[in-house]
């Protein structure tokens, strides 16, 4: 039984002991010990050359696939502690470096998981460019990055308890009183990519495990832990990029240039707002509504933009979202940044928005330099609106655009105060200003008024002689060539 026995392990490379047990060897240890390169294990023993078989099949399957599982090499005859045993032998003889292994002992080459993380990379880029404008990412990142900035400096320290006596047993103080102990900051998490089961499901659609489809079902789940690290780190490196990207300062001539663009905005509203006085209740409400929500709008995007780059928030141009500025300001802006964003989304109160803007851009918070115009720029501003209108006036071809136009120069000259007014406004304002017109420049104006009023609801086509009836009329007011 014993020559059969070992006729039988030479052919095979290995011995059980049911093998043994079976040919009525009682003494199988006794029998393995006449093997002098036999590797003893609980359920039997296997020869060196079956071990150096083994890690053979190993590193060409490494190799060629980068990818190989327990169950692809290991003897079934091996008891869990065998299979610990003889995967330590077989890794005992191979190259740590080119490869992981798996808690469920599957082996992966390392030059597969760079090519996994590397199939990530563009998903890892999309993600970053949407969640550097997510004010919840964003507020995580800064914890993480202000945590790790902790921990490259010095960690704090507290003094251990107890300690001998000094002399006498009492009243000295001993050295080990002295003894510190370094604690570390805990670091904080920080924002992360995918979860390791999510990381999982986008292996599985990978080709490389299509084709070499994972027997045991957590695999995949083991994999995606073994990234997760890595690209949770590649996704705040990117995330870090997107952010950087945003921030980055604008130049001299650029930051002077917006901030012309942010005072001719202030100051036009504010022109804008002086003439409101002559407007009854309910059409002042909506002449108000309607400048916040226009140049109002355009004063606060421009000017966020300009406070998220001065408070290193990445939100500008369009990608600026303007709640998510708010936690970046400091605590005493704050209030009025949510007052202004409420303003021009929902109020009709002008006065109180520029009340909001002149505290929001007060030099305490900002560098900005916002300021009210003396009356010569003033005058200058006045000015230069009307010429620009006297230039749409000239070319505007649209029967309701061109009587905005000709409303908002006849209303200037009267009240030496700009307005921006919506369509259905109109009538309201030529109210006012016929007041000032002689009795036949108000029955031609009525006439006109009229047939735009036509030509809007598709009744008739305004003609150009009448178009250009009431560009005259508008150059005779502005031009003060009328009866007072």
């Amino acid at each position: 039984a014993v020559v059969s026995t070992q006729s039988t392990g030479q052919q095979n490379g290995y011995l059980t002991l049911s093998m043994m047990a079976n040919k009525g060897i009682d003494n199988p240890h006794t029998v393995i010990s006449r093997y002098p390169d036999a590797i003893s294990l609980s359920s039997g023993c296997l020869s060196k050359a079956t071990l150096i078989n083994a890690q053979s099949v190993i590193e060409e399957a490494l190799l060629a696939d980068g990818y190989i599982e327990l169950t692809d090499w290991m003897f079934d005859w091996c008891s869990p502690a065998d299979e610990d045993r003889l995967v330590d032998l077989v890794l005992a003889g191979m190259v740590a470096e080119k490869y992981r292994v798996l808690p469920g002992k599957a082996l992966i080459s390392v030059a597969l998981l760079n090519s996994l993380l590397g199939q990530f990379d563009a998903r890892v880029a999309e993600q970053a460019a949407v969640d550097a404008s997510n004010p919840k990412v964003l507020a995580s990142l800064k914890k993480f990055d202000d945590a790790s900035s902790m921990l490259l400096t010095e960690p704090k320290t507290k003094k251990a308890k107890g300690g001998k006596r000094g002399k006498g047993g009492k009243g000295g103080k001993s050295r080990d009183q002295d003894d510190e102990v370094m604690v570390a900051p805990t670091p904080a998490l920080g924002p992360t990519f995918l979860s390791p089961a999510q990381i999982a499901a986008e292996l599985s659609d990978f080709s490389v495990f299509q084709s070499l489809e994972p027997k045991e079902e957590g695999t995949l789940g083991e994999i995606g832990d073994l990234l997760k690290k890595q690209l949770d780190e590649k996704y705040r490196l990117a995330l870090d990029e997107e952010v950087r990207k945003r921030t980055q300062k604008s130049s001299k001539a650029q930051q002077r240039a917006d901030e012309d663009t942010i005072n001719n905005l202030y100051n036009t509203v504010i022109l804008c707002e002086k003439g409101l006085k002559v407007f009854e209740d309910s059409v002042k409400s909506q002449i108000e509504k309607h400048i916040l929500k226009t140049i109002g709008t355009d004063l606060i995007r421009a000017t966020f933009s300009i406070l998220a780059e001065e408070y290193e928030c990445p939100y500008s141009g369009d990608t600026l979202k303007l709640d998510s500025l708010i936690p970046y300001l400091p605590k005493g802006a704050k209030p009025h940044g949510t007052s202004l964003i409420t303003s021009i989304t929902s109020g009709s109160d002008v006065a109180e928005f520029l009340e909001n803007y002149s505290a929001l851009t007060d030099p305490q918070f900002t560098q900005l330099l916002v300021r009210k115009l003396d009356k010569k720029k003033e005058r200058n501003l006045v000015f230069a609106k009307k010429q620009a209108l006297l230039e749409s006036l000239k070319l505007e071809e649209k029967a309701g655009e061109l009587l905005n136009i000709a409303t908002s120069l006849m209303f200037l000259k009267q009240q030496s105060c700009l307005l921006h007014i919506p369509g259905r406004c109109i009538s309201s304002v030529l109210k006012v200003v016929s007041a000032g017109l002689s009795e036949e420049q108000q029955h031609l104006l009525e006439g006109l008024q009229a047939d735009v009023v036509a030509e809007l609801r598709g009744e008739a086509e305004m003609s150009v002689e009448r178009k250009q009836a009431l560009r005259g009329l508008v150059t005779d007011i502005v031009f003060g060539k009328h009866d007072e």
